[in-house]
């Protein structure tokens, strides 16, 4: 399969020169993200855990002629995010924009889930937002058009069998949003989250196979799962001036398979 096409027909003159931060970063959304704004302009520091993807995707979006580095960060842990967060503020002298897409999904009967199990689902899909946000907004007060993604999930609108961590810290992304859109409203800093659909990326693609995936595809009404592309366009119109009046809303992005 060849790499989806990441600009658009001439770079956005919103995002040339601004500094965004995307966590999970590594490969799936993540990745696209990072590359859709690496490409509109947008120097990008990459967060994740793996090291050896991490690098390759921000040698990739770099080629886009940006600064793009990769930091190894777990999300999870308060210390981590400070020190990616204070690389951050050696690299530049302000963030403009983060984007909260870092997750798991483990699926797991609820009755049989260890704690340990359950607090970590919770620890980097709802607790690494709220570390991000808690030590990179200071990077971003006074910047104008600053800007925060909050990635979560149609399970976190509708749950799922076997995936109540999953869905609890989705649904919980989406209330940490609009508090975050309240209390940063007065500096300026607007906060959305992006609600994808089902998306062919590696998790799903390697659960459900390619035949799976091209019925689940046919039952939406668009007639096709979600491509990462679809999804980082999204949060690149969230971050850009374009949506400039929006904060504490919640962008579906799911081909029809869930309106409301």
């Amino acid at each position: 399969m060849s790499e989806p096409i990441y600009t658009r027909q001439g770079a956005s003159p919103g995002f040339k020169g601004r500094r965004a931060v995307v966590t999970g970063a590594s490969q799936g959304l993540g990745y696209a993200i990072a590359r859709v704004l690496a490409n509109e302009g947008s120097d990008v520091l990459l967060l994740d855990v793996n090291e050896d993807a991490g690098r390759k995707a921000a040698a990739n979006c770099g080629a886009a002629g940006v600064r793009a580095e990769f930091h190894a960060c777990d999300v999870a842990d308060d210390a981590a995010v400070a020190a990616a967060a204070a690389r951050a503020g050696e690299l530049w002298d302000g963030v403009d924009y983060l984007v909260n897409n870092a997750g798991i999904y483990p699926r797991t009967a609820t009755c049989e889930m260890a704690e340990a199990d359950w607090q970590r689902v919770l620890g980097i899909n709802l607790g690494g937002a709220f570390h991000c946000v808690k030590h990179f907004v200071p990077l971003m007060r006074g910047r104008p058009g600053a800007a925060i993604v909050n990635i979560s999930s149609g399970r976190g609108l509708e749950g799922a069998p076997r995936g109540a961590a999953y869905s609890s810290s989705k649904a919980g992304l989406l209330g940490l949003t609009r508090s975050l859109a309240l209390e940063f409203a007065p500096a300026g800093i607007r906060v959305n989250a992006l609600v994808p659909g089902l998306t062919d990326t590696a998790q799903p693609r390697q659960e459900r196979g390619d035949a799976e995936l091209k019925l689940a595809g046919q039952k939406i009404p668009l007639g096709r799962i979600g491509e990462p592309i679809d999804i980082a366009r999204g949060v690149a119109f969230l971050l850009s001036d374009e949506a400039a009046y929006m904060t504490g809303q919640a962008l579906v992005i799911n081909g029809g398979s869930v309106m409301r």
